[in-house]
């Protein structure tokens, strides 16, 4: 009898998507600051400034947060071809593309390149939505944070008509709470240390995700793709 494929915890996968919406946070707060109102991430907040930038007439404004909201489209676009295309590896992949999109930003940033320094940030938040894990039922790892709280209430009631589990729950939470972490340490970080440094630390936790990433598939071998669901 063949010995039995490799199995996942749930752990595993958890780890990187919580980590994942950190690196979110962190590089939205430091997008909002950056550019005076506009998110990397967060486009549901670019949509509306674009809106009222249109309406006041503030037409610079409006085209800032049309071009950062088509980086993160454009993201989303590759990150989609790269993970359908990509079996194993899609994890690997698209966070080694991320890290490049980050090295380019932080070059850009370190150049004095103002708004453009940020928009291939804005590619690779599009990317890094393309790729995510369910974890007990809950869609973790996206920088969709409305939709995180959302489903922290809706996980509650299923939980009250014993149709759900509290781990659901505690996915969707963790999920926010990892994004105002980034935020924070974004925050205080681009303050303390500038940008170029915020964007090149965001892109060395990328890289060690993605390092670990290939190690963990490497572990695994064929029978396992990419922590266990693909």
């Amino acid at each position: 009898m063949p010995p039995a494929p490799p199995t996942v915890t749930p752990l595993r996968p958890l780890i990187f998507a919580t980590l994942a919406t950190l690196i979110a946070g962190f590089v939205d707060a430091v997008g909002y600051a950056y550019l005076g109102g506009l998110f990397l991430s967060f486009m549901s907040g670019n949509s509306t400034r674009l809106g009222i930038s249109l309406a006041s007439g503030q037409l610079t404004a409006a085209l800032h947060a049309a071009i950062v909201i088509g980086c993160f489209v454009v993201g989303a676009l590759v990150g989609t071809l790269i993970a359908d295309a990509s079996a194993r590896w899609k994890l690997v992949r698209i966070l080694a593309v991320e890290v490049l999109l980050f090295a380019l930003a932080a070059v850009l940033a370190e150049r004095d390149a103002g708004f453009v320094a940020l928009l291939p940030v804005a590619v690779a938040m599009g990317l890094q939505n393309a790729v995510h894990q369910i974890i007990a039922g809950a869609d973790v790892g996206k920088s969709f944070v409305t939709g995180a709280l959302f489903g922290v209430g809706q996980a509650l009631a299923r939980r009250l008509n014993g149709r759900g589990a509290l781990t659901e729950a505690a996915s969707y939470g963790l999920s926010w709470a990892a994004f105002v972490v980034g935020a924070l340490v974004g925050t205080l970080m681009l303050v303390g240390t500038g940008m170029t440094a915020a964007l090149a630390t965001a892109g060395l936790l990328l890289a060690g995700l993605a390092a670990l990433a290939f190690a963990f598939n490497r572990h695994l071998g064929p029978a396992v793709a990419e922590f266990g669901g693909d």
